[in-house]
């Protein structure tokens, strides 16, 4: 596998990063709602106790027959046109009192007061306990338009003359409405600001995160390359070369051709000795680039074997393939070298052999090295094929065979 291959399996830190901040902005979101209505149904519930209790009580001060409408439940019309009144003060809308028994005593309707005996055990828990039940209803009703909800809270209190002697209890229901709808719009400009602040507290550390795992990935790439690439030239070293051939050869199912270009820079020891390593490594850097233009696709592998040797290999490639492959490394080997004003004109050596399923990484090696041998011997500049009668031409000693 090439690099651009290995960095294509990281994951993108970016995508994976947005992808987290967004569920935890979510989460937030979800958490917030479920807050601010809890806090909201809260405030509605202590708003409407104070408002029922604050209409319970001036209704006992002002009311010298309460204890007679608590305990009998029976009112004359002026009592009962001055309750009416008083309701739009506190928002209360309807009511229920009952005795010390927990029987209802007397009711209110749109205005309409009438006696009737109902037992409430809510009432009776008030009464015994002095703690209010606060309980919190929607109702929803639709008109020519839309669809309208309406919020009341039902609240349980104790009647409580302005002596402190406790007659029985009160149940006022009070439209809370309004009061939801201005909450609603202030918690939900806090969320607002609550949700941008996280993000931004989020944001903060997830680019830190970025920031962090780019540079571990350009850190990866780097020492990828200082492992498998070749650093003056850029092409794949030795190991990456190695590895490659290990892998074709070892694969078990029938493997493709395999095209091996042995190539060697001619006269390289002269260049070096004449115009100093500068220049030679810029040489090397030219002929790197040469075969790599030279190759069919990126699917071509070209490395530095070593010194000044190089190795292109071309899989699944045919017999005519090969030898164009080969034609055109030689033709652009016939390109100058510009060195500090200067051209320098060298050429190539190359040994050749088109590898099968029957070769080895051994056999395969060593036949394109005994071509390139034949090349140098036959006086460079020229591309040799590996042929059966190229064995037995050289001595062992006289070649590179790898092992």
């Amino acid at each position: 596998m090439d690099l651009s291959g290995l960095i294509r399996n990281y994951r993108n830190p970016l995508l994976i990063t947005a992808a987290g901040t967004a569920a935890l902005v979510i989460l937030v979101s979800v958490a917030l709602d479920a807050l601010i209505n809890w806090q909201v149904h809260i405030a509605l519930k202590d708003n409407a106790e104070i408002r029922a209790q604050h209409w319970a009580d001036n209704f006992f001060e002002t009311t010298p027959s309460a204890r007679r409408m608590v305990e009998r439940g029976i009112t004359t019309s002026s009592e009962r046109a001055r309750i009416e009144t008083s309701f739009p003060l506190v928002g209360v809308i309807r009511f229920e009192m009952f005795n010390m028994d927990g029987m209802q005593t007397l009711i209110s309707d749109t205005g309409v007061l009438g006696p009737a005996e109902l037992f409430s055990s809510k009432a009776k828990k008030v009464i015994e306990t002095g703690e209010p039940i606060v309980l919190i209803h929607e109702h929803q009703h639709d008109d020519d338009h839309a669809a309208h909800v309406e919020t009341y809270v039902e609240v349980y209190i104790p009647a409580v003359l302005p002596s402190g002697e406790r007659i029985g209890a009160l149940e006022t229901y009070v439209d809370v409405s309004d009061f939801e709808k201005a909450l609603g719009k202030v918690f939900q400009r806090i969320s607002g600001y609550l949700i941008f602040g996280t993000l931004i507290l989020l944001l903060l550390p997830a680019l830190a995160y970025v920031y962090r795992t780019r540079e571990v990935m350009r850190k990866d790439k780097r020492l990828l390359e200082l492992t498998r690439y070749d650093q003056l030239t850029g092409a794949q070293n030795r190991n990456s070369i190695s590895d490659y051939l290990r892998q074709h050869f070892e694969t078990e199912i029938t493997r493709p051709t395999l095209g091996i270009l042995f190539i060697d820079v001619d006269h390289f020891k002269q260049v070096n000795d004449q115009h100093g390593h500068a220049c030679g490594d810029a040489m090397l850097r030219h002929f790197s680039d040469q075969l790599k233009a030279s190759t069919r696709t990126q699917d071509d592998v070209v490395g530095r074997y070593g010194g000044d040797e190089f190795v292109l290999l071309s899989r699944g490639i045919s017999l005519e393939g090969f030898r164009k492959l080969y034609g055109r490394v030689l033709e652009a080997s016939r390109v100058s070298c510009t060195f500090e004003n200067t051209s320098h004109l060298t050429s190539l050596s190359i040994g050749a052999y088109l590898a099968s399923s029957e070769d080895t990484e051994k056999t395969a090696l060593r036949r394109a090295d005994l071509a390139l041998y034949a090349a140098k011997h036959r006086g460079k500049n020229q591309v040799v094929e590996y042929s059966e009668d190229l064995e037995g031409l050289f001595g062992q000693d006289d070649t590179k065979a790898t092992a």
